[in-house]
């Protein structure tokens, strides 16, 4: 549809420059508006969830005794969630609206061509959206007490509430937004009065605006949660004697979140306003051309972004009471309540953020009036405004977490005698979270505007040659920001309480609260930030008053101003935690005699950070401004040479930053109380409290920050001296009164850089120049002063030239297809 769409444009402009057939030809006019919308939108959501939860209390009974089952409650509660949300949001608004008015009124008699005008408007919104989200939940959840009784004395078993909480939840947010608001307004005004009698050429006028917006997003989101969480007290009771059982609340929460949030925003907003008047008041009798005016603006935005989130959270969390007695005596249970409380979530925000605003006013107004008898020359103007702005954004999130979380509390009596097991309250909490956040953020803001007024007043009577002035100006913005960002979170987190008794006498065992908290967190946060702000000015007035009276030129100037800010930002940033803590009183006892064993609170909080912190940061500020007044008053009479003027502004920021951040920890921290007792009298415990809190962390920040900011500013006015009456024909020149043509060039140029993560800050002025000079004795033979053009040397300077030739002589091969399509197909 693109090819399409610039193949009739061009069509229509050809035909628009096609030179009357007939001697005689009326005014002609043309109107030609083009628009396109277009708007894909692929939207795909996918939630799946996967759950098996078994709660079970199966205990088995086989007695030639008696056995008391005291009641179990082990509850269960189990939630697996899946949830995703894709969203596709387009929003296109494009108005055209063209008014012209062609024609006039002409005395002229024979081979008179009438005015004509062109206008073409043409506007293509482009916006392809692919949205696919993905959130898959698999969970697996026992929660079982299944005490097996075989006894030829008493098992009586106490209540065990062994209460069980897990939670799979995996979200998805997926959404692509992108609204584009095109707006162009071209008015003409072609014609006038003219009194020429023969081959008269009428007035002409062409403005050509093309507009395209191009924007593509890609967001793909994916969550996946996958816990596997076990938690049983399965007591197996096999006695001659008594076995009683004390109370069990072994309590686990275990929650298995993984969230993935990726949004797409572009927001593209294009206003081209162009208007033109051409035409004016002629005295010339014969051979007489017409004024003609040239505007052509065109602007391109295009908006790439790619944003990808990846969250993963697995997690094994087991919370196991699972006491075995085998007596010959009496075995005595006392309560146990070793909680456990595992959370592991891997959060990836990932988001694109693009906003082009692009501004283009051209106003032109060509003609004026002479005396000029035969062979006069209309005045021209020409107009050439190109707009570009181009983002490319791809930010990639990726957040995993695995925890393996073990807490049991499960003690082993095989007693001939007596074995007393006082409270065990092991806590266990155990958290593995990673988060990543990684944004692209620009913002391109390109206004230009021109305005030129062409032609004046002249005494010239024949050969006399129209004033001519050309415009153009080039902006071009292109910002590429690439994010990623990693985070990973392992973590083994073991704590238990596992004592083993073997007795021929008594083990008395005393409360053991050994709690562990353990903590493994890596935090990743990358973004791009990229800011380009240019603004182009350019004004022009060419043109005065002239006594020539044959063979005189007309004044002629051009403006060519062109800016490019270019920004490519890299950042990377990658954290990863990795922690294996283990907190474990775990004693084994064999006695033939009593072994005593005091409290034991062997504390443990081990804590491993990774954080990482990535930024990329350029802010462009160009802002150029010419302006140039061209003509004035000369008494030459023969063979005058008008005087000419040429401005070249050129601005080029680039800016390159690359930007990594690594941040490792891993730690291995092991807290433990294993006392070993094997006595044929008494081993009596006293109380341990070894608490224990290493902390592993791991900080990077790296920082990059650039800000350019280039101010161009350049003032030209030429006015040409005088001629005296004496120095005709003799070559030479004499100065007059006060008439001194003036040059003023105006530079200033900052730049401002911070660069590195000690914040090196480096200011670089450049001072403003001012060079004053004055310009006499201008005559036809003389070379025409040219000013402030060494930017490019010599071969720009031709190029300059040629190119305002081009621009001023806006004839129908010149203006015509061939322009346009080079402007257009250059995008």
């Amino acid at each position: 549809m693109k090819a399409k769409l610039l193949s009739v444009a061009v069509a229509l402009v050809a035909l628009a420059a096609a030179p009357p057939a007939l001697a005689d030809s009326g005014t002609g006019g043309l109107l030609a508006g083009l628009q396109n919308a277009a708007t894909s939108q692929v939207a795909a959501g996918l939630a799946a969830s996967h759950q098996n939860a078994v709660n079970a209390n199966v205990p088995v009974s086989i007695a030639g005794g008696n056995v008391n089952a005291g009641p179990s409650a082990a509850t269960q509660t189990a939630t697996s969630a899946a949830t995703t949300n894709v969203a596709n949001n387009a929003t296109t608004n494009q108005n055209q609206s063209q008014q012209q008015t062609v024609g006039g009124s002409s005395s002229c008699q024979a081979g008179c061509g009438g005015a004509g005008g062109a206008q073409i408007g043409g506007q293509n919104a482009d916006t392809h959206q692919v949205a696919i989200g993905v959130a898959k939940s698999d969970q697996h959840a026992v929660n079982a007490n299944v005490p097996v009784s075989i006894a030829g004395g008493d098992v009586n078993s106490g209540p065990s509430s062994a209460t069980q909480t897990a939670d799979s939840s995996a979200t998805t947010n997926v959404n692509n937004n992108a609204t584009t608001n095109q707006d162009q307004s071209q008015q003409q005004t072609v014609g006038g009065s003219s009194s020429c009698h023969a081959g008269c050429g009428g007035a002409g006028g062409a403005q050509a605006g093309v507009q395209k917006a191009d924007t593509h997003q890609g967001a793909i989101g994916v969550a996946k949660s996958d816990q596997n969480a076990v938690n049983a007290n399965v007591p197996v009771s096999i006695a001659g004697g008594d076995v009683n059982s004390g109370p069990s609340s072994a309590t686990q929460t275990a929650s298995s979140s993984a969230t993935t949030n990726v949004s797409n925003n572009a927001t593209t907003n294009q206003g081209q306003s162009q208007q033109q008047e051409v035409g004016g008041s002629d005295s010339c009798v014969i051979g007489c051309g017409g004024a003609g005016g040239f505007q052509a603006g065109v602007q391109k935005a295009d908006t790439h972004q790619g944003a990808i989130g990846v969250a993963k959270s697995d997690q094994n969390a087991v919370n196991a009471n699972v006491p075995v007695s085998i007596a010959g005596g009496d075995v005595n249970s006392g309560p146990s309540s070793a909680n456990q409380t595992a959370t592991s979530t891997a959060t990836a925000n990932v988001g694109n953020n693009a906003t082009t605003n692009q501004g283009q006013w051209q106003q032109q107004t060509v003609g004026g009036d002479g005396s000029c008898l035969a062979g006069c020359g209309g005045a021209g103007g020409a107009q050439i405004g190109v707009q570009k702005a181009e983002t490319k954004q791809f930010s990639l999130g990726l957040a995993l977490s695995k925890q393996n979380a073990v807490n049991g509390n499960a003690p082993v009596a095989i007693a001939g005698g007596d074995v007393n097991s006082g409270p065990s309250s092991a806590n266990q909490t155990a958290d593995s979270s990673a988060t990543t956040n990684v944004w692209n953020n620009a913002t391109t803001n390109q206004g230009q505007w021109q305005q030129q007024t062409v032609g004046g007043d002249g005494s010239c009577l024949a050969g006399c040659g129209g004033a001519g002035g050309a415009q153009i100006g080039v902006q071009k913005a292109e910002t590429k920001q690439f994010s990623l960002g990693l985070a990973l979170s392992k973590q083994n987190a073991v704590n238990g309480n596992s004592p083993v008794a073997i007795a021929g006498g008594d083990v008395n065992s005393g409360p053991s609260s050994a709690n562990q908290t353990a903590d493994s967190s890596a935090t990743t946060n990358v973004w791009n930030n990229a800011t380009t702000n240019q603004g182009q000015w350019q004004q022009q007035t060419v043109g005065g008053d002239g006594s020539c009276l044959a063979g005189c030129g007309g004044a002629g100037g051009a403006q060519i101003g062109v800016q490019k800010a270019e920004t490519k930002q890299i950042a990377l940033g990658l954290a990863a935690s990795e922690q294996n803590a283990v907190n474990g009183n775990s004693p084994v006892s064999i006695a033939g005699g009593d072994v005593n064993s005091g409290p034991s609170s062997a504390n443990q909080t081990a804590t491993s950070t990774a954080i990482a912190n990535v930024g990329n940061n350029a802010t462009t500020n160009q802002e150029q401004s010419q302006q140039q007044a061209i003509g004035g008053n000369g008494g030459c009479w023969l063979g005058c040479g008008g005087s000419g003027g040429a401005q070249l502004g050129v601005q080029n920021a680039e800016t390159k930053q690359i930007a990594l951040g690594l941040a490792g920890s891993e730690q291995n921290a092991v807290s433990g109380n294993a006392p070993g007792a094997a006595a044929g009298g008494n081993v009596n415990s006293g109380p341990s409290s070894a608490t224990q809190s290493p902390s592993s962390a791991a900080g990077t920040t790296v920082l990059n920050n650039a800000g350019t900011n280039q101010g161009q500013e350049s003032s030209q006015q030429l006015i040409p001296e005088r001629f005296s009456n004496s120095a005709r024909g003799s070559g030479e020149t004499t100065p007059g009164a006060s008439l001194p043509a003036t040059t003023t060039v105006s530079r200033t140029t900052t730049t401002t850089r911070t660069s590195g993560v000690a914040g090196v800050r480096a200011k670089r002025t450049v001072a403003v120049i001012r060079h004053r000079t004055g310009l006499l004795g201008t005559s036809a033979r003389g070379t025409l002063p040219f000013t402030g053009v060494s930017l490019l040397g010599a071969a720009l300077l031709g190029l300059l030239l040629l190119l305002g030739g081009l621009a001023i002589r806006c004839t129908s091969d010149r203006r015509g297809p061939g322009l346009l399509k080079g402007v257009v197909g250059s995008n």
